[in-house]
């Protein structure tokens, strides 16, 4: 709950008692239930999550120290959104891979493959891998990021006659450095 026009606990922080609490997001004041730790100890699911929210805030932290990798985040903040909360979330969530399209791929250099990647924050790099039936790698790169800001593009620097059996693995990583492989 937020607390508007009330001088009494404008700018407040802490609790009072075993009930309350306040505190301050975005220059406003909220109160809340005072939270409560549970007694049934955590399951192995939830204490790897506990986990990853240690190194996200860890995460965090170091960006906030930085005042560059800080600008970087402060920069989407918004009213409501600190650079804080956002390297917390950017942390926890890998990009996501959308779609690979291949069409204009036929096994020719210069041909490209181009992919669709999100992610919450920004994705930094995608790599392209393009391995043989057998599995051997025939060639990998960086992928550009397309003029239209929403694709990336990979276009092929080696003749791959065996292209039709083969597989086209792309690897994309976030700022946190969170990856994910996808193979077509």
């Amino acid at each position: 709950m937020e607390s508007v026009n009330n001088d009494l606990v404008q700018g407040a922080t802490g609790r009072i008692g075993n009930m309350l609490v306040f505190r301050q997001r975005g220059g406003k004041t909220f109160i809340a239930k005072r939270p409560r730790k549970k007694e049934v100890p955590d399951s192995e699911g939830q204490e790897l999550v506990k986990e990853k929210f240690r190194m996200a805030v860890a995460y965090a932290k170091a960006v906030c120290n930085d005042p560059a990798r800080k600008e970087v985040y402060q920069a989407k903040a918004s009213r409501y959104t600190s650079a804080y909360n956002l390297a917390v979330s950017d942390f926890c969530k890998a990009p996501e891979i959308k779609s690979i399209y291949t069409e204009a791929y036929s096994g020719k250099t210069g041909d490209e493959i181009s992919m669709r990647v999100m992610d919450d924050f920004q994705v930094e790099s995608v790599t392209v891998q393009l391995k043989d039936e057998a599995g051997a790698l025939i060639e990998q790169g960086p992928a550009a990021l397309s003029e239209s800001m929403n694709d990336w593009v990979y276009i092929a620097k080696t003749d791959n006659p065996g292209y039709a059996t083969g597989t086209i693995t792309v690897i994309a990583k976030d700022i946190p450095g969170n990856t994910t492989v996808k193979e077509v």
